[in-house]
């Protein structure tokens, strides 16, 4: 983008911008992203932060003293509570007549209303173009995220409007679109034909750390499966768009979710399962919670591609290991294969690893090396490694440059929180969670619900 624009960060002093969009702020302007950014104003309410106490905290954050970069900052103590804060703001940006504003709402999901409507109260005195970036979480059920699109498009227009999701962001997920629309010979598998079922799996090794407040209200399935997981569902499953423009992608992808099959309420056992880390409650200091920690879900798309394809959606905390990943698990080959060869090859896969590092892995089988003509294949695989970007790099350069095709739109969440309110319904009236150990793979009951359809939970590298 050539026009000069400013970007004013709401959360100014929290974990979010001094872990992720600091340091990210930092790598675009060492790679001279920035040059057309007049101003950074970030904001924070705690009483005792300076200009002085709030460059420290930035150097901390970027592990450096540049400054250069620290001359883009200033920092404006802010209430979100109080009109007055607004209208102060309202006065420091009217100095800057040409260059478009940039909203980043890196706060609580409770401040979002008051941020908007004060925020969309003093804009219409301005002629700047502007944008507004959301955070997730984008509601807490389908309810509440139709309220926030309804005051939002009150202020604001779909195009300046930028839900951010950051697994968008991440390369591998970019690069699942990349394999199947770049290789015909990808693209010419990918239906119910041929791919016997897909795993999407975020697992972590670690618990709650630090953010009960948050988490206890919302659970796993909320965290994850509804925004991040779903998503890529959507990318995975989504038919080529005519072009590569933001609209037709994102078109593509709201055809997926409105395409996926609904979960009735008595439905909610056959396909779902929650389950809570042995001693959540006393690693939070709590008496009683039916918060998940864990939560697993199986889709079916209704459609010509992926009719009888289950989708197997988990998430969890205080697992075995540490893996987000996309595994595509091909069919079997026809048992009269099995017979010429004397055994079953394994299925052939493709592994999307997301995090801790970004991979893609094909396993397949081949003669084994010496054999004869007719030795029972072994599995081989390709594997290729790409760098460790960050995903919050990718998603500012795109608000920066006004492309939202890794971004939200108003219908994409909104159905997204349709898919899941059954399962959240259920889940809410019933007042029974399993309970699994530390360091396992999840409750017994995640095991059984892939076990009854005679499958089994995939791990990349093993």
């Amino acid at each position: 983008m050539n026009n000069k624009f400013i970007i004013i960060l709401f959360g100014g002093l929290g974990d979010l911008a001094k872990n992720k969009i600091y340091p990210v702020l930092y790598s675009l302007f060492k790679k001279y992203r920035l040059l057309n950014c007049t101003k950074i104003i970030s904001t924070g309410r705690r009483p005792n932060i300076g200009k002085e106490e709030f460059l420290k905290i930035l150097e901390n954050s970027i592990k450096t003293h540049d400054e250069n970069f620290f001359s883009l900052f200033d920092f404006v103590r802010f209430d979100l509570e109080k009109e007055e804060e607004y209208n102060n703001l309202k006065n420091i940006l009217s100095n800057f007549k040409e260059e478009e504003f940039i909203f980043y709402l890196a706060t609580p999901p409770t401040t979002f209303e008051t941020i908007i409507k004060n925020l969309g109260d003093f804009l219409k005195a301005f002629p700047n173009k502007r944008k507004i970036v959301i955070e997730k979480p984008f509601g807490y059920d389908l309810y509440s995220a139709q309220k926030l699109n309804r005051l939002i498009k009150d202020y604001f227009k779909e195009e300046e409007i930028y839900r951010i999701d950051h697994f968008l962001g991440k390369e591998t997920v970019q690069n699942i679109f990349g394999l199947r629309f770049s290789n015909i010979i990808f693209e010419g598998i990918w239906n119910r034909n041929f791919i016997d079922h897909i795993q999407i799996s975020a697992l972590e090794d670690i618990g709650v750390e630090g953010r009960l407040g948050y988490y206890d209200k919302v659970g796993a399935l909320r965290d994850m499966i509804q925004n991040h997981l779903i998503q890529i569902l959507s990318i995975v499953a989504m038919e080529p768009p005519c072009c590569i423009k933001e609209k037709e992608i994102r078109d593509e992808k709201v055809k997926v979710l409105k395409s996926i099959r609904e979960i009735k309420a008595e439905e909610v056992p056959l396909y779902a399962v929650r389950g809570q880390y042995e001693g959540y409650l006393k690693d939070e200091g709590i008496s009683q919670s039916n918060t998940e920690t864990y939560a697993a879900v199986k889709f079916f798309i209704e459609n010509l591609r992926w009719d009888g394809v289950p989708f197997y959606l988990r998430t969890g905390k205080k697992l075995k290991r540490k893996e987000t990943s996309v595994i595509i698990v091909f069919k079997k080959i026809p048992g009269l294969f099995s017979k010429i060869l004397d055994c079953m090859p394994q299925e052939d896969t493709i592994g999307f690893k997301i995090a801790p590092e970004n991979k893609i892995i094909l396993n397949f089988q081949l003669r084994p090396l010496g054999g004869n003509m007719l030795s029972c294949p072994v599995s081989t695989k390709m594997e290729w490694t790409g760098p460790n970007i960050e995903a919050y790099e990718t998603l500012f350069i795109d608000i920066i440059e006004g492309d939202q095709s890794l971004f939200i739109r108003e219908d994409e969440i909104e159905k997204s929180w349709e898919i899941v309110q059954p399962i959240l319904d259920f889940w809410k009236e019933d007042p029974n969670i399993p309970i699994y150990p530390q360091g396992s793979w999840g409750p017994k009951e995640a095991e059984e619900l892939i076990r009854r359809d005679g499958r089994e939970w995939r791990y990349i590298d093993e």
